[in-house]
């Protein structure tokens, strides 16, 4: 390995060796930790794992959407089913940092080489209870409605549940069909 690397060389590979070192033992201690632990932790950093909440609040606007719509003059036995082209999206907030370092190396024969690396370091901001700062919070988006109504035979019943989706919802007439049972 002498022959290998020159002294300038190995004076910048014991840095990064050393920061390999630390990022497997920093695995070893992640995977070692206790399950509970472990899923605390990705609970408070993983924007992505909201997604059984996410489910949960979209049922919960289908019930609603259902109880509201039952209640319209005429509508009778009322089923809806929302279908959605994207979850609710999470985005925390990060510092990051970019450092750029260039060298410039001659060789004795007189060739020229420029070495340029780039390292990035980006750390969550967490507030004073551990939990992440959310910078912006994206909804669900719909991207359907289809509502089975008993009254739906009635031309009028059927128009005030269209409008009533559509209100409610915020989402253009293409989106909704309103079916009879």
């Amino acid at each position: 390995m002498n022959e290998m690397f020159n002294d300038t060389e190995k004076k910048k590979l014991k840095p990064l060796i050393f920061l390999a070192v630390i990022c497997v033992l920093a695995l070893i201690v992640i995977s070692v930790m206790p399950d509970g632990k472990k899923e605390e932790a990705n609970v408070s950093t993983d924007p992505e794992v909201k997604t059984s909440a996410s489910e949960k609040e979209q049922k919960d606007l289908e019930s609603k959407l259902t109880q509201i719509l039952s209640k319209i003059n005429g509508a009778g036995d009322v089923d809806v089913m929302i279908t959605f082209q994207s979850s609710e999206e999470v985005v925390p907030a990060y510092n990051s940092n970019t450092t750029t370092e260039t060298t410039k190396e001659q060789d004795s024969s007189g060739g020229e080489r420029t070495t340029t690396s780039s390292t990035e370091n980006k750390t969550m901001i967490t507030s004073n209870s551990n939990e992440p700062v959310i910078l912006k919070t994206s909804e669900a988006e719909i991207k359907g409605v289809i509502v089975v109504a008993s009254g739906a035979n009635d031309q009028a019943v059927k128009e005030l549940l269209y409008d009533a989706v559509k209100t409610s919802l915020q989402i253009s007439g293409h989106q909704v069909e309103i079916y009879a049972k």
